[in-house]
C-alpha cells in the first residue's frame, strides 16, 4: 500500500481536491436532494430487475448501501463523491497505459477534475456517476488487453460492459463505439480471438435480467424513447459548441481535440487510435443531431482526455518549459472555479442568478422549463416545503379520513418526494402516473379521498374528473423553481367520477 501511495501519488492528491470539492457542494443551505435522488431512493424502496427509464443496477447499489449507513442528504452525497474521485484517479492510470509519464497522468487527471460536467454528475445520486467509473475501468482493461496482446482480458471487459448496460441505457454507445472501431483499427484480431462470442454471451447473460423485465411488462422503455425525443431542446452549431466549452471547461475542449488529432496521426499511438475515432465520432454526431444533452458523451472525453495529457507531456520535454504545464492548470482550474456555481450549489438563490445572467447562460434544458437559475440547482429547491405542505392538509383530516386518502401528485420527482419525507407524518399511499410510479400505484388506489397536489390553476381541471374539489389555503412558491414546480398548492378530491384505476390510467405517461 505504501508503495501504491507513493507511486501514484501525484493523482491521488488531484483526487482528493476532487472529492473535497463535489462533497462541499452538499453543505450550501437552501438547497437539498436533487430531483432524481428521489426517485432512485424511491427506486431502491421498491426493488425490481428493471424501471421504465433506467436499468436497475443504480438502485440496486443505493439499496445495499442505504440499508448500511441510510439515506440522509449528506451519507447519500458521500458514494457519487467517492466514485468520481476514483474516477479522476483512473483517468491518470489511463495515461500510464497509454505510455505517459507523471506529467501526463497528472494533467490527465487534473483535466477531468477541472471539467465542470464531471463535477456536476457528481453532486448527487444518479447512475451518470458510475458511467464514467465503469466506462474507465472498462477502457483499462481493454488497454491491458492492447499492451498483453492478451485476449483472456474479455472476460473483465465484458463484465464491465454488462455492468455500464444494467446501469444507463446510452452506455450502449460507449460499447458499440469500442467494438467497432477496435474493429477498424489494427488490433481487430483480438477481437476475433475464441473468448470473443463467450464474452458477447457474458454480456447478455447480466442484461438478460432486464431484458425479461421489459418483455413481462410490454417494453415500456421503448414508450419512454419515444416521448422523449420531444423532450430536449435542440441547439444549432455555435451554440453546441459553446455549451460543450461551458460543459467541458474550454481548455479540456482544447486538450481533447488536440489528444485525438495527436492519437490519429503518431504512429507511435496507432494501436490507441480507436480512442481518437470514438471522440471525434461521437462530438460531430451529437453536433449534427444537435443534440443539447452534453453529458450524453461523457465518456468520449474521459477516454480521450489522457490522450492529450500525453502530448501535453511530450510538448513540455520538447521546449523544457515545464511552467507551461503549471500556467494552463492553473487557467483550467480559474475558468472551472467562475463556471461551476452556476451549475452546482456554492452561491445562495439570489447570487446564482446573478452570475447565471452575468454570463448569459440559457437555463432550459428540456423543453418549457426555463428557470431563473439553472435546472441542476433549480431542481434542488422546495422539496420538503411542498411535502410538509401536503402533510399539514393530510394531518387535517379526521384520523378515519387519513386511512381513507391518496396523495397525487403528478410527476416522479415531487411523488418520491412527499413519499420520502411524509413517513414522518404517516403518509402512505402517493399515486402518480409517471415512469415507474405507474406500476406502484397500481397497489396504492385505496382511498376514496385524493389530496391532489398540483398547480393553483388546476382547479377546474380537477373538477372534470371528481365531483367535490375543495381549494385549501396552502401553497408554496419560490421564484427560483422550474416553472411546473411553482404556485403549488392542495386540493382535497372526493367522488370520482371514474374508477380510480381509470384515473391512473389516463395519467400514465413515460416521459
Amino acid at each position: 500500500m505504501k508503495n501504491f501511495i507513493k507511486q501514484n501519488s501525484h493523482i491521488l492528491i488531484i483526487s482528493v481536491l476532487n472529492f473535497v470539492l463535489v462533497f462541499a457542494s452538499s453543505f450550501t443551505p437552501g438547497y437539498g436532494y436533487f430531483i432524481d435522488e428521489f426517485y432512485y431512493i424511491a427506486c431502491a424502496d421498491n426493488p425490481a430487475l428493471g424501471y421504465v427509464d433506467h436499468p436497475p443496477l443504480a438502485p440496486l447499489i443505493l439499496l445495499l448501501y442505504k440499508f448500511v449507513l441510510g439515506d440522509s442528504l449528506l451519507v447519500i452525497r458521500l458514494l457519487p463523491a467517492i466514485a468520481s474521485s476514483v474516477t479522476v484517479f483512473l483517468s491518470g492510470i489511463i495515461a500510464k497505459l497509454l505510455g505517459g509519464k507523471k506529467t501526463a497522468q497528472s494533467v490527465s487527471a487534473f483535466a477531468v477534475f477541472v471539467s465542470p460536467m464531471f463535477l456536476i454528475l457528481s453532486g448527487f445520486y444518479s447512475m451518470n456517476v458510475f458511467e464514467t467509473l465503469l466506462a474507465a475501468v472498462g477502457v483499462i482493461f481493454i488497454l491491458k488487453m492492447i499492451n498483453e496482446n492478451n485476449p483472456k482480458y474479455w472476460l473483465h471487459t465484458s463484465v464491465v460492459f454488462g455492468m455500464l448496460i444494467m446501469n444507463k441505457h446510452t452506455s450502449v454507445l460507449f460499447i458499440v463505439s469500442v467494438i467497432l472501431f477496435l474493429l477498424i483499427s489494427e488490433k481487430r484480431k483480438l477481437l476475433f480471438s475464441k473468448y470473443f462470442l463467450s464474452r458477447i454471451a457474458i454480456i447478455f447473460l447480466i442484461f438478460l435480467p432486464y431484458l425479461v423485465w421489459q418483455i413481462k411488462y410490454d417494453l415500456p422503455t421503448i414508450e419512454f424513447y419515444k416521448n422523449i425525443t420531444s423532450k430536449n431542446t435542440p441547439v444549432p452549431v455555435i451554440e453546441y459548441i459553446k455549451l460543450q466549452a461551458l460543459a467541458y471547461n474550454p481548455l479540456v475542449l482544447i486538450l481533447a481535440f488536440a489528444g485525438a488529432v495527436y492519437f490519429l496521426f503518431n504512429k507511435n499511438y496507432r494501436n490507441y487510435n480507436f480512442l481518437a475515432f470514438i471522440f471525434l465520432v461521437m462530438f460531430f454526431l451529437f453536433l449534427l443531431l444537435k443534440v443539447g444533452r452534453v453529458d450524453r458523451i461523457i465518456f468520449a472525453y474521459l477516454i480521450i482526455i489522457p490522450a492529450g495529457g500525453i502530448l501535453m507531456e511530450n510538448i513540455v520535454e520538447k521546449l523544457k518549459q515545464k511552467w507551461l504545464v503549471y500556467f494552463l492548470c492553473t487557467l483550467a482550474f480559474i475558468i472551472m472555479i467562475s463556471v461551476i456555481p452556476v451549475l452546482m450549489p456554492y452561491l445562495n438563490y439570489e447570487n446564482s442568478y446573478r452570475l447565471t445572467r452575468l454570463y448569459g447562460l440559457n437555463t432550459e434544458m428540456e423543453k418549457g422549463k426555463t428557470p431563473k437559475i439553472h435546472q441542476m440547482l433549480a431542481d434542488r429547491i422546495g422539496w420538503e416545503e411542498k411535502a410538509d405542505m401536503v402533510a399539514k392538509v393530510y394531518l387535517s383530516l379526521s384520523e378515519e379520513d387519513r386511512k381513507n386518502t391518496i396523495v397525487a401528485a403528478e410527476y416522479y420527482g415531487i411523488a418520491a418526494a412527499v413519499e420520502f419525507y411524509g413517513k414522518k407524518y404517516g403518509i402512505k399511499n402517493v399515486v402518480c402516473g409517471h415512469n415507474n410510479y405507474y406500476f406502484w400505484s397500481k397497489s396504492r388506489l385505496k382511498g376514496d379521498i385524493v389530496l391532489q397536489l398540483t398547480n393553483k390553476s388546476s382547479y377546474k381541471g380537477l373538477l372534470n374528473e371528481y365531483n367535490s374539489v375543495d381549494s385549501t389555503e396552502v401553497c408554496f412558491d419560490n421564484e427560483y423553481c422550474p416553472p411546473e414546480g411553482r404556485r403549488q398548492t392542495v386540493f382535497i378530491c372526493k367522488e370520482p367520477k371514474y374508477p380510480k384505476e381509470e384515473l391512473l390510467e389516463h395519467s400514465r405517461y413515460y416521459y
